[in-house]
């Protein structure tokens, strides 16, 4: 062989190096370009006894809210803190008789809110059905156990209610034997918060729960 086809044939290989070597880097630079996008797409934001919640499960959670009408929570933290709440729930009732969510049950509710509009995804019907569940398992667990006495009745009257219809400017405000009914619900209401805040705080303490901000 000549020399300079030598010389060309040596030349052909050195570019063809060359090239697998940058086609080489651009795979590389691509692929964790895209591990990097991924991470930050999908990053994981808690965990709760193994159970993990990622950036996507807050996303999709503040779409469900949305359409459900629902307040919404634009704190992650905040957000990871409700949803790790839901799971704790959701395990403690899983095995709790008479709180299962007939599909029947869902569509109702979901005609009843401001969901009504469209057809519903698998994943609002399946948070629907969460929500049921949750009323169900407290109002057996909690709710029918609570009595509020005629005195907790009248001290929120004077304490809450009167001060709230002042401040509405309502006039003339009914007296107690009007809405002793209403009155009495909200004394429930606020009994069951209580009793619910004091047993989840049981729940979390006795779960491995990390956040990640």
């Amino acid at each position: 062989m000549c020399f300079m086809c030598s010389l060309r044939s040596a030349t052909r290989s050195s570019c063809f190096f060359a090239a697998r070597l940058v086609f080489g880097a651009c795979c590389i630079f691509l692929l964790f370009s895209f591990l990097g996008r991924a991470e930050i797409i999908d990053r994981i934001v808690a965990v709760v006894d193994g159970h993990i919640i990622t950036l996507s499960d807050l996303r999709q959670e503040r779409e469900i809210r949305a359409r459900l009408g629902e307040k919404p929570l634009d704190d992650d933290v905040a957000l990871a803190r409700d949803m790790i709440d839901n799971y704790l729930i959701e395990r403690q009732s899983a095995d709790f008789p008479g709180v299962d969510a007939a599909p029947e049950e869902i569509t109702s509710e979901l005609q009843n809110s401001v969901a009504r509009e469209g057809i519903a995804s698998q994943a609002v019907r399946e948070a629907v059905g969460l929500r049921i569940r949750m009323r169900k398992y407290f109002d057996l667990r909690f709710r029918q156990f609570l009595r509020p006495s005629d005195e907790d009745v009248r001290k929120y009257y004077s304490d809450v209610f009167v001060p709230a219809a002042t401040a509405k400017q309502l006039s003339p405000i009914p007296p107690l034997s009007e809405v002793a009914d209403a009155v009495r619900n909200n004394v429930i209401q606020e009994q069951l918060n209580h009793e619910i805040d004091v047993w989840l705080e049981a729940i979390r303490g006795r779960s491995n729960i990390e956040i990640f901000q």
